[in-house]
C-alpha cells in the first residue's frame, strides 16, 4: 500500500511540475479529505471536479487515489459558497445571470449548492457587495435552511436578544426557512459568521464525505443539542451530536480507523460517521437508524423501539428539512 501510494505521489508530483498553470493537474487523496475541501483548496467547482473524476459529489474518497483537479477557467475570478447561498443571490451581489453563472461551473441553474465549494465567475462579474440594505439601517432577512438567531444577528450587527424581541421569537427556539425577520438597526460587525466555522456547515461536509442525507444529519444535531458546541449531558455525552466517550473510541478504531480531534468538527465527523454506520446496519431504514442512535444499536435490535425513542425519532423526523 505504502509502495503504491509513494508511486501515485511521484506521479503526481512529475504531472504538475511538467503541466502550464491553466492545464490539468493530479491530487492524491490523504486521510479524511473530502472532495469539497478539495475543490476548495484548488480553486475549482465542486461538479466539476467531480465530473473529472467520474466520481458523486457525495462520493467517499479511498486515501492514496489521485484526482484529476481540472484547470481553472479564465473569468471574473471566484466564490466560496456559504451556507444558504442560491446561485440567484450570488448571480445579483456579482452582477451576472444565474444562466452565465450555472454554465460558468457546468452546472443546473436550478440546482443545489454545497457549502465550501468553489464557483467561477463569469468574465464581467464585479466585485460584489452584500446586497441589499447596510447592516447598520436594519430592514428584514428572510430565513434560510440552515440559519440561526445567533449568526443573523451577528451578520447584521444586533443584539440575539434583540432580534428575538422584535420577532416575538424564543431565543434557542426554531427558526423556519423562508420566513420574514424584521432587523432592527445596528452595526455591521468586522466580520461575518458564515466566514467562520459553524455546526451546519461541518454537517454539510461530513455529511457529503460519508453519503448521509444533510438534513437528517442537522435533525439530529438539532434534537441533540440546538448546534451548540461546548454542551455536555449528564451521562458524558459531549458536542453538537451528543457522543459518548464509548461510541467515539468505537467510531475511531471500528469505523475510521484513527484518532479524531475532540473539537467540535471532531464532534460532528464522529456523528455523522456513526449515523452512517447505523443507516447501513438497519438496511438503510432511517427511522430505526436514528431510533439506534439515541437508544444504541443492540438495544433497538434486542428490545425493539421503546416508547420515548419512538418519540425521539418523530421529533427528528418532524426537524429534517426545517433547520
Amino acid at each position: 500500500m505504502r509502495l503504491r501510494i509513494a508511486a501515485l505521489a511521484a506521479t503526481t508530483l512529475a504531472l504538475a511540475g511538467a503541466a502550464p498553470a491553466a492545464a490539468r493537474t493530479h491530487y492524491v487523496v490523504r486521510y479524511g479529505d473530502t472532495l469539497t475541501a478539495i475543490a476548495r483548496d484548488h480553486g475549482v467547482g465542486l461538479r466539476r471536479l467531480a465530473r473529472a473524476n467520474h466520481r458523486p459529489v457525495n462520493g467517499i474518497l479511498r486515501a492514496g487515489s489521485a484526482l484529476v483537479i481540472p484547470g481553472r477557467a479564465s473569468g471574473g475570478g471566484t466564490y466560496t459558497v456559504r451556507w444558504g447561498d442560491t446561485l440567484s443571490g450570488i448571480g445579483a451581489r456579482f452582477g451576472v445571470s444565474v444562466d452565465a453563472l450555472a454554465r460558468a461551473n457546468g452546472i443546473s441553474a436550478r440546482g443545489l449548492l454545497l457549502a465550501g465549494s468553489t464557483l467561477h465567475l463569469p468574465a464581467g462579474a464585479n466585485g460584489g457587495g452584500g446586497g441589499g440594505a447596510s447592516p447598520a439601517m436594519g430592514g428584514t432577512y428572510v430565513v434560510r435552511p440552515g440559519d440561526s438567531l445567533w449568526g443573523i444577528a451577528a451578520r447584521f450587527g444586533v443584539g440575539m436578544h434583540r432580534l428575538a424581541r422584535a420577532n416575538h421569537l424564543r431565543v434557542h427556539g426554531i427558526l423556519l426557512a423562508g420566513i420574514t425577520l424584521r432587523v432592527p438597526s445596528g452595526h455591521a460587525p468586522a466580520q461575518s459568521p458564515l466566514d467562520q466555522w459553524s455546526v451546519p456547515a461541518s454537517i454539510n461536509a461530513w455529511s457529503a464525505h460519508y453519503g448521509v442525507d444533510a438534513s437528517l444529519a442537522r435533525a439530529v444535531a438539532w434534537q441533540e443539542s440546538g448546534f451548540h458546541t461546548n454542551i455536555l449531558s449528564p451521562a458524558g455525552a459531549w458536542g453538537p451530536m451528543q457522543i459518548l466517550p464509548g461510541t467515539w473510541t468505537y467510531v475511531e478504531d471500528v469505523l475510521i480507523g484513527h484518532s479524531v480531534p475532540h473539537t467540535g468538527d471532531g464532534d460532528v465527523r464522529i456523528g455523522v460517521a456513526f449515523l452512517h454506520h447505523l443507516i447501513g446496519a438497519f438496511g438503510g431504514n432511517e427511522a430505526r437508524a436514528v431510533a439506534a442512535y439515541y437508544q444504541g444499536e443492540r438495544s433497538v435490535r434486542v428490545r425493539g423501539v421503546l416508547p420515548e425513542t419512538r418519540w425521539y425519532v418523530r421529533n427528528v423526523l418532524a426537524l429534517r428539512g426545517r433547520v
